[in-house]
């Protein structure tokens, strides 16, 4: 029997005169997990509000078709009647907080809902329990907590409230791999021990397809696939025709002509050793290159844009250095990852860098000048940076005027503003985007859009701060290939943080790692990742054909 039936949906914003949605048919039973996946804008973040009656009830907008959850229409119900059995975790967990301490965040939607105070204390328990939080957590303040204890917080909050259903937009974009595994362990807990329904949207097909039931993968407000997981991936080509990344392990056993589609380790390792196939496969060669798409030789000696000289630094109250005694230089004409488990210090280092942050110990050299002297403004034009959210750069009221603002800024000439302004929004695939509102758009595009704003300015040094999220698999490639080829071509400089070990190795000429504010490594990327124990001193995950090679090879 279904759980939710999805009839003839279709739906338009108030400020769009295209739907978002489609005339979409779906149906859940219940307990299953579905895995909702599609590019960057396709829809994906409008049909899970519309599953829980937040659309229309709380944005407008005009819908038609039903959504019923156990033959129950949400439209006869209020969202306060709706909350009780399904339950939305936003894709930033800060989204949903009304409180600064955990337990009065868990206790807010059981006071809302009716909840006798004394059982709240032990709803509250058992939720953190659920979550693998222990109890003196309740007391915690929201803004001490990591990204990924702020993910199993919100999750938590939902957890009390004991819902049927469970959705969730993109609950792992902002997290290391450490909290990735655990968050995705509890999920997957909740759907098989608890019987909870979960449906998951993300870009992340390669780590929620072995937790999954069913696939679903919209384009342009439609669904375009709705199949079970064990059939989901036998044809790649759908998603690599919408630029939606396919699972890892299959994707190579296609590679090798295998007819079966392994999307864990221990599927793929099974039907390799049976194929017969892999008798010399070596991890340090074969598997971990294929994710190397340049050459890790540098280009002989470079300038040096920034010295980074035995800094260490400490925000204001804090019990510990963010930074210890970090020493390190950045030239002109590299590609760096700087990657580490959240709040090993990453964010830290690029705004020390583009100078929001003044060290507490040690200096920080600019082309020689000593950064404390130097005032921002000197720095516009020369060190540009993209925040992890990028609605805190987005102020104008159309994607042009977003881009051609910093060029404005620095005088350049209409005709020049207008060439500079076509190349990045064609470059970044924002161009059929131009004349729309930055705030109107999805994640991802308005990730992309802070993005052009910040390369608009052709910096001698891009910082990105986790330029992954929100980001389809092909947007993200087209974003990356465009500013690796601006750092080569013109000898910029490109550092970007990430907790992508695909995009690093694909990407990235040299990786620093961090640990609680120590960098542990300073080197190739590929040297990084055929080493297990520096990963897991680093909480990294090597990515799953390089977890195979490592199985195959002892064999």
């Amino acid at each position: 029997m279904s759980q939710i039936e999805i009839r003839d949906v279709s739906f338009t914003y108030p400020s769009r005169s295209e739907p978002s949605l489609k005339r979409v048919k779906a149906e859940v039973k219940c307990g299953e997990f579905i895995l909702l996946t599609g590019p960057t804008g396709c829809g994906k973040s409008t049909l899970l509000r519309t599953l829980n009656g937040l659309i229309p009830q709380a944005s407008g907008g005009l819908l038609s078709g039903d959504v019923t959850i156990d033959d129950s229409n949400l439209s006869d119900h209020p969202l306060a009647s709706i909350c009780q059995s399904v339950g939305l975790l936003f894709q930033n967990p800060g989204d949903q907080f009304f409180c600064t301490v955990v337990e009065d965040e868990i206790a807010f939607g059981l006071e809302n809902l009716g909840v006798p105070s004394f059982r709240i204390d032990s709803r509250i328990d058992a939720a953190l329990a659920q979550v693998e939080l222990p109890p003196e957590f309740r007391i915690r303040s929201i803004s001490t907590l990591s990204g990924g204890e702020k993910q199993r917080v919100a999750l938590a909050c939902l957890c009390a409230m004991r819902p049927r259903v469970l959705l969730l937009d993109e609950p792992t974009s902002h997290l290391d791999p450490k909290s990735r595994r655990d968050i995705l362990n509890i999920l997957g807990q909740l759907n098989r021990e608890d019987g909870m329904t979960v449906v998951i949207g993300t870009h992340r097909v390669t780590e929620i397809a072995p937790l999954c039931d069913r696939v679903w993968l919209m384009n342009c407000g439609e669904l375009a696939l709705d199949l079970p997981v064990n059939q989901a991936f036998s044809d790649l080509d759908p998603y690599r025709d919408l630029g939606v990344e396919v699972p890892d392990l299959a994707e190579v056993s296609e590679q090798w002509g295998l007819s079966e589609r392994p999307i864990t380790v221990d599927q793929a390792e099974k039907l390799f050793l049976q194929s017969n196939r892999l008798s010399s496969t070596s991890p340090s060669s074969s598997e971990v290159s294929e994710y190397i798409g340049h050459e890790h030789s540098h280009q002989g000696a470079q300038s040096v844009l920034a010295s980074i000289e035995d800094m260490t630094f400490q925000y204001p109250r804090a019990a510990s250095s963010a930074l210890r005694r970090i020493s390190c230089e950045i030239s002109e004409g590299e590609i760096i990852a700087v990657m580490g488990a959240n709040g090993a210090g990453k964010t830290t280092l690029l705004l020390s860098i583009l100078g929001l942050l003044r060290p507490t110990i040690g200096k920080i050299l600019i082309k020689g000048v000593n950064g404390t002297r130097l005032k921002l403004h000197n720095l516009a034009g020369q060190i540009g940076i993209v925040f992890q959210d990028p609605d805190l750069l987005l102020q104008a009221s159309t994607v042009l005027d977003e881009v051609a603002y910093g060029p404005g800024n620095l005088k350049l000439s209409h005709r020049e503003i207008h060439e500079r302004t076509t190349e990045v929004l064609t470059a970044l695939d924002l161009d059929s985007l131009r004349n729309e509102a930055p705030f109107s758009l999805s994640r991802g595009q308005r990730q992309r859009t802070a993005t052009a704003a910040a390369y608009s300015l052709l910096p001698d040094v891009l910082l990105l701060d986790e330029p992954t999220a929100g980001q389809d698999f092909s947007h993200l490639q087209q974003l990356m290939t465009a500013l690796c080829a601006s750092v080569e071509e013109q000898n910029k400089t490109l550092i970007f943080c990430t907790h992508d070990a695909q995009l690093t190795l694909q990407y990235a000429k040299r990786i620093l790692l961090l640990r609680k504010g120590e960098l542990i490594f300073d080197g190739q990327p590929m040297d990084a990742f055929s080493n297990p124990e520096l990963l897991e001193d680093a909480s990294l995950v090597a990515p799953l054909r390089t977890q195979l090679s490592w199985r195959l090879a002892n064999n």
